[in-house]
């Protein structure tokens, strides 16, 4: 599995490096896209960075300030509650009341506490935010500023007999919580706040009773109104309870943990705030009442500023990556332009057409490179046409050069046999041999002409075989053949001459029969082909294969067949390398020799 991860690893990288290696244009595109979407991607990050610890920082403190806020909210409706409980305490129309000897009675008509209950409304006006002012006697006679029923007998009144007579012989404020409703009245499970204090009878202050002042939790939440995120909770912490003043998604769970941590940790330090791994606990303390307004702020709310300015810089990302791809397009065609134009005119120069005009569009460093192009072509163009005509200069002296070594060489050949005629004392012979030399020469020499018409070629050619029939009578026959359609056709002169006397010496003379030597000249498939064929001693495969690689210059010419190399040679020079000469040959059999050769008309 290692081996095929790393394969595919690899191929990733190898298709990588094609894309980008074979494509200036893709490359381009590259570069400037990373050139504008580096810096923004780098300086977008380093600004949300800052942007998010400051929006952070800031919601924090916000969120500070909110409890802050609303601790003193919270502060002005307890200082009111004490307030109310104290002046109810002193209010001498409250005080005339309770010192009526008629009051303490069983046989209260009732009128002394509805004249207890008027003044309380009144009292209660004091405070809009005052749900309701109460007081409790330890006769079982109850005063009240709402008309709720009041809760039958002290069992049903919310607070133990513990805690009344706690309440009753102590002059401080004391507070309460109540989730199912009021401490005195039935009023419909609404939560209370409760402030409670002893209710004095007179200047020498004995106590007769308590005063219970109360507020409605759905008051504090309307004071706290300081908003900390859809999951933040605010609540009022006494001892080791707390209330719940906002609702929120966080579980009990999240709350008694606070509570807990508060009640370890912040004693009464005025504020206090705890940073924990996904919310901050933030904290004021209320002196009045011993109590703290308590914020739960969760961190991923206090982002949510910075996720807002994330996505914006998210889309502007994207929005400038594509405007960056057109732009790179149009850029890289530009500066690809004049390159691709160049590219065209080398293109052009490969097939030859160097004169072809190669205008520079810019005067930039592209532009020098269009006029050196130009005319590093003209210049290839003269140095071909001036290598052209050294080249044919070298074909021309090398031509004239192979057929100087024929010349003389058939020149010796024909006065050797010539020598011997006269040697012999065969006078006639050997004058029809010098007409037949003569003959020979003069049409060798064609005006200084390296190319003659296939028929003086073979007219040549008669006349170098009278002259060997004339030394080898008895020895072979010879036969010519041509078709008329070629005999003017151009050919190399002496072009088979040195054939006829290889054929002669090395094929016919060897053998102890007579031989046959015929020379056939026809049009085949639009070329001239020539064969010249002997039914002499034949050649061995590794002579015909010597032979063979003398012709092609591809191995050492151990054959002395220079004649016929200087023949192929002559034939590639002035017609291609895909014209010359083919052998077969079987030994005891014969050799054919052929040549091929275009057919060329004089004058085309």
């Amino acid at each position: 599995m290692h081996g095929v991860g790393h394969v595919k690893k690899q191929g990733g990288s190898m298709w990588i490096k094609r894309f980008f290696g074979e494509s200036l244009y893709r490359r381009l595109i590259l570069y400037f896209t990373l050139l504008m979407m580096i810096p923004i991607i780098t300086a977008g990050s380093l600004i949300y960075r800052a942007s998010d610890v400051r929006i952070s920082d800031s919601a924090l403190r916000l969120a500070a300030q909110v409890v802050e806020k609303d601790c003193e909210s919270v502060a002005q409706v307890l200082n009111a509650m004490q307030s109310t409980a104290n002046y109810v305490t002193a209010d001498l129309e409250v005080q005339s009341i309770l010192q009526e000897t008629s009051f303490w009675e069983d046989t209260c008509d009732g009128t002394r506490i509805a004249a207890l209950n008027a003044r309380l409304q009144q009292l209660s006006k004091m405070h809009p935010e005052i749900d309701g002012i109460y007081l409790c006697f330890d006769n079982g006679k109850i005063a009240r500023s709402r008309y709720y029923n009041i809760r039958q007998g002290y069992e049903q009144v919310r607070m133990s007999t513990e805690q009344y007579w706690s309440i009753r012989n102590h002059e401080d404020i004391q507070w309460m919580v109540s989730e199912e409703g009021s401490f005195v009245v039935d009023n419909m499970n609404n939560p209370v706040l409760g402030a409670a204090r002893l209710m004095p009878l007179g200047k020498n202050g004995k106590s007769c009773g308590i005063v219970v002042v109360e507020v409605r939790q759905t008051y504090l939440n309307k004071v706290m109104r300081g908003d900390l995120g859809q999951r933040g909770v605010k609540y009022l912490q006494f001892e080791r309870q707390g209330i719940l003043l906002h609702e929120a998604e966080a579980g009990e769970q999240v709350i008694e943990s606070a509570i807990l941590r508060l009640k370890e940790n912040a004693q009464q330090e005025k504020s206090k705030t705890f940073i924990l791994r996904d919310r901050i606990i933030l904290s004021n303390f209320l002196p009045i009442a011993g109590w703290r307004v308590v914020g739960i702020v969760f961190k991923s709310e206090l982002r949510d500023e910075s996720q807002s300015v994330f996505t914006i810089f998210l889309f502007i990302t994207l929005l400038t990556f594509f405007i960056n791809v057109v732009l790179s397009r149009f850029l890289a065609d530009f500066e690809l332009q004049p390159i691709r134009k160049i590219q065209n005119y080398i293109r052009k120069v490969e097939k030859g057409n160097f004169g072809y005009p190669l205008s520079p569009d810019r005067l930039d460093e592209i532009g020098d490179l269009a006029v050196s192009t130009q005319e590093m072509s003209v210049r290839i163009g003269e140095l071909i046409e001036t290598l052209k005509m050294e080249q044919e200069r070298m074909r021309t002296a090398e031509f004239k050069a192979l057929q100087a070594q024929i010349n003389p060489h058939f020149l010796y050949n024909s006065l050797d046999s010539i020598n011997w005629l006269i040697r012999r004392g065969d006078g006639e012979k050997a004058s029809k041999m010098i007409s037949a030399l003569t003959t020979f020469f003069r049409i060798g020499l064609s005006k200084g002409h390296d190319v003659i018409p296939l028929q003086e070629e073979l007219e040549h050619i008669r006349s170098y075989l009278a002259i060997q029939k004339i030394r080898y009578e008895s020895q072979f026959e010879y036969l010519i053949y041509s078709s008329d359609e070629i005999h003017n056709c151009l050919v190399p002169k002496l072009m088979l001459q040195p054939l006829v006397e290889n054929a002669l010496y090395h094929g016919i003379k060897p053998c102890e029969r007579k031989g046959m030597l015929i020379i056939q000249a026809l049009l085949i498939d639009g070329h001239i082909e020539i064969e010249v064929l002997d039914n002499g001693a034949g050649m061995d495969g590794d002579t015909l294969n010597a032979l063979r690689e003398a012709i092609l210059h591809t191995g050492q010419n151990k054959t002395n067949s220079y004649g016929v190399v200087n023949v192929n040679d002559r034939i590639q020079i002035l017609a291609g390398t895909e014209y010359g000469l083919s052998f077969t040959s079987e030994q005891g059999t014969g050799t054919s020799v052929k040549i091929i050769l275009p057919a060329t008309q004089k004058g085309d």
